[in-house]
């Protein structure tokens, strides 16, 4: 009787530990998230660099990028001024792993000092390194126009 009780209690325990692991790993991401656009703001590529796993790589139109400070320091050259960034869903995988995804309007300034706003998608596969979410690799790219409905004929 005592057995079963205790593997009841020890099940229900769990299934309602998984929401709150949930709802952390969204916490967190977002958490994520300010700190990126802080540093983008601050326009200091090592900072944002810091916010990468050891082994940290990001994959965006101009491809594989693993030097990120380097990589930012040309951003920011080039002109990016500014983010935000949406995050839109976010699943711990494990304590230590976590996936998200969202979108993100970069703020591009000319020489001529106007501002150009590009929008593009994200996805990130996130670890936990020294208790900190650090993110293993950023997958980014062009948002597609949104879908047309198709044109069927109902004959």
């Amino acid at each position: 009787m005592l057995k079963a009780l205790f593997a009841s209690a020890s099940l229900a325990a769990l299934a309602l530990a998984t929401p709150v692991r949930a709802q952390d790993a969204k916490q967190d991401a977002e958490k994520l998230a300010v700190a990126y656009q802080d540093c983008v703001g601050k326009h200091d590529a090592a900072c944002v660099a810091s916010l990468y796993s050891k082994e940290g790589v990001e994959i965006n139109p101009g491809g594989v990028c693993s030097d990120l400070k380097a990589t930012y320091e040309k951003s920011f050259k080039n002109g990016t001024d500014h983010i935000v960034i949406r995050v839109s869903h976010v699943q711990p995988l494990s304590n230590d792993l976590v996936v998200a995804d969202g979108d993100t309007d970069i703020f591009i300034k000319n020489d001529k000092g106007e501002t150009k706003k590009v929008t593009m998608f994200w996805s990130s596969m996130d670890i936990r390194e020294d208790g900190q979410l650090k993110i293993r690799m950023l997958t980014a790219g062009m948002k597609p126009p949104p879908a047309k409905e198709a044109n069927v004929d109902n004959k």
